[in-house]
């Protein structure tokens, strides 16, 4: 049975990685098309205007402002430093805790010698994780992740070449030939690391990375919970009274029978444990982020364990104390290394619907990074669904109650808008705040998030007269006083003669002055796939007063 383990904890785990991909794809797009067909329909009630006493306008008094980079931007990014410096750093040792552990369980079942060149080549291939497990957490592009991951490679190759070199040649060890050493570092590393990083590479798809962590969690007890229903299974058949019982029947049907029978309690125990991690990131134990990140280091970990358990057998299971260590220098690190910055600064975001990718591409180079500073508000769409589905509207989605989340009465609205997510995570990262609304809804959950909103990013490109959604809410904007606080993002399909006409007619309207109609607006060009275009966008809203 111990030259079978790592077979069998290979099969187990590697099913349960592919349906996670399998399944995280089919109910990404599903969650998707159900927002979609939701927000098309209507409450089927009377829509009243009891929101406007609700929410009032957030200031009052009109005034326009051309916005220039300048020192605000420098001093926003020294505000953002040390949290994206604390993550690297918390997160680094607990990847260095668990490889660590990984280092001395492989030591242990090679039979090697705890040489120090030994053990640094070996903790250094288990640290490779910490490159890509970061890009989440920072929010850095995966290519600059790559990119970052060759350049580990290189680092590594050098010193093992170097520490060899001169063990070699100045202290004549001959067995350290800096040639030998630096390809056993490089077979060691691909061994260990294609699958995992392959692995990471394929669910760190931004459309997946929302629901990955969930999925594989259920998946991972469901599929070995099945693992200890079969083990359970053959080893009842040694009893002897168990096995003329079972003989007197067909064994495959009593096999599948007790398996099916099985699998309902553990269906069962796979849903409680999805609600029980629902549970905890409504109480923020951990972020979005946070939860995709200890999935990969789980599945890193169960992968090495899977190898080593070719000489420990089950014992190799002890591996499993990696992921153990990670968790508990990240807790212990977070809780002592609280996250000390300025308040919340909440940006609402406003966009034409309909433009899926770009606006996909806008809200992650912008609305993400953004999260560091303050909390994201935004009305709910199928142009985004894919990105900003939590683990509560997982579990409302699969259970079929996600209707349950959609702004129906004034009351609703108001109840939603007090439940606003406005404190930071323990990453010290600030959450995306969805509201779900029928077609008669959205207008009134608009003017609520505009008077929960310090800032607004409004994405017009391809406005046009045709978008009459995008007309209210310029409008609205006059009249809460926020045109100084909102970058509007153009292109050449936005009609801009429309954009000064709506707004220059709006706030003549409110502030029933001529001075009025001469209008400036802040407005930031760009182009679909233009990343410098995106980071210009970025740090102009830190010039915009708040």
């Amino acid at each position: 049975m111990t030259n079978q383990a790592p077979g069998i904890l290979g099969i187990y785990f590697a099913n349960a990685i592919l349906l996670t991909v399998v399944a995280s794809t089919i109910l990404v797009f599903w969650y998707r098309w159900t927002v979609a067909r939701s927000m098309r329909r209507t409450s089927g009630l009377a829509v009243d205007d009891a929101w406007a006493d609700e929410f009032p306008p957030a200031t009052t008094g009109l005034r326009g402002r051309t916005v220039i980079q300048g020192p605000e931007t420098q001093r926003a990014i020294h505000e953002v430093t040390p949290l994206r410096l604390r993550l690297a750093v918390i997160y680094g040792l607990a990847g260095l805790a668990a490889a660590a552990v990984l280092t001395i369980l492989s030591l242990v079942a090679l039979g090697s010698e705890f040489r120090a060149i030994r053990v640094f080549a070996v903790c250094y291939t288990f640290c490779w994780p910490i490159i890509p497990t970061l890009a989440p957490l920072l929010v850095i592009p995966l290519r600059r992740i790559l990119v970052a991951f060759i350049g580990y490679v290189f680092v590594g190759v050098v010193i093992i070449s170097i520490w060899s070199a001169v063990s070699h040649f100045l202290l004549h060890r001959i067995s350290a030939s800096p040639y030998e050493n630096v390809v056993s570092f490089l077979e060691l590393l691909a061994l260990y690391a294609w699958l995992p990083f392959l692995i990471i590479c394929i669910t760190s798809n931004r459309r997946l990375r929302a629901i990955v962590p969930l999925v594989l969690a259920g998946l991972l007890v469901f599929s070995f919970s099945n693992l200890l229903v079969q083990t359970a299974f053959i080893a009842a058949l040694d009893y002897p009274i168990v096995r003329q019982t079972l003989l007197r029947f067909d064994g495959r049907l009593i096999y599948a029978l007790w398996m099916l029978i099985a699998a309902l309690p553990v269906g069962y125990a796979c849903w409680l444990g999805l609600r029980w991690l629902s549970g905890r990131f409504e109480r923020k134990a951990f972020s979005d982020a946070q939860l995709l990140v200890d999935a990969w280091w789980l599945i890193i970990v169960f992968h090495q364990t899977a190898i080593v358990s070719s000489d420990f057998g089950w014992g190799g299971l002890l591996g499993l104390l990696a992921f153990v260590a990670y968790r508990l220098v990240v807790a212990l690190g977070l809780a002592a290394w609280s996250a000390r910055s300025p308040g919340n600064r909440r940006l609402l975001l406003l966009r034409v619907f309909g433009f899926q990718r770009r606006t996909e591409r806008l809200f992650d180079s912008v609305g993400q990074r953004w999260r560091f500073t303050g909390s994201v508000n935004m009305i709910a769409g199928a142009d985004l669904a894919m990105r900003t589905i939590y683990p509560r509207d997982l579990i409302s989605f699969v259970s079929g109650r996600l209707r349950r989340s959609f702004v129906l009465r004034t009351e609703d609205l108001a109840e939603r808008v007090r439940q606003l997510d406005e404190r930071r995570d323990p990453d010290g990262r600030f959450r995306l705040n969805n509201v779900f609304c029928y077609e008669d809804r959205w207008r009134s959950a608009l003017t609520a998030l505009l008077g929960k909103s310090d800032l607004v990013l409004m994405d017009l490109r391809s406005f046009s007269a045709s978008n009459s959604g995008c007309i209210f809410e310029l409008r609205q904007l006059v009249e809460n006083a926020l045109l100084s606080r909102t970058i509007f993002v153009v292109d050449d399909t936005t009609d801009v003669r429309l954009l000064e006409s709506t707004l220059s007619d709006e706030k003549r309207q409110v502030a029933q002055d001529d001075d009025a109609a001469r209008l400036r607006i802040t407005t930031e060009f760009v182009k679909s796939h233009s990343t410098s275009d995106l980071n210009r966008v970025y740090n102009a809203l830190y010039e915009l007063p708040t």
